[in-house]
């Protein structure tokens, strides 16, 4: 619980700091959303769950989005990073590849 607030305080921080990041964000959980949404529409015996989990990392002091799809045979995680200088890492403890994103 403490780390989904700590989450929250940090994505409100930067709403006011940097609107157009926040925003950016905003845009990529929402592309997330809605692709998960048409995969399940296309394949609906093969998706039996998802969950969004807003966290934070305590020793590298960044939240992060933990997305998990899962299935009756396996579950696939996927950890969004919001780093400290303002773009997205998206991999596990925030070391994964960089997405494309107007930021670059």
């Amino acid at each position: 619980m403490a780390n989904s607030a700590l989450h929250a305080i940090a994505i409100e921080e930067v709403r006011h700091s940097d609107p157009d990041f926040h925003n950016e964000y905003c845009k990529l959980v929402e592309g997330i959303t809605n692709r998960i949404r048409e995969i399940a529409q296309s394949h609906p015996n093969e998706l039996d769950y998802t969950s969004f989990t807003e966290s934070f990392d305590r020793a590298n002091h960044e939240p992060f989005l933990q997305v998990v799809i899962g299935t009756h045979k396996n579950e696939q995680y996927l950890h969004i990073y919001i780093h400290k200088d303002k773009h997205f890492v998206i991999g596990k403890s925030g070391s994964g590849k960089l997405p494309n994103s107007k930021r670059y």
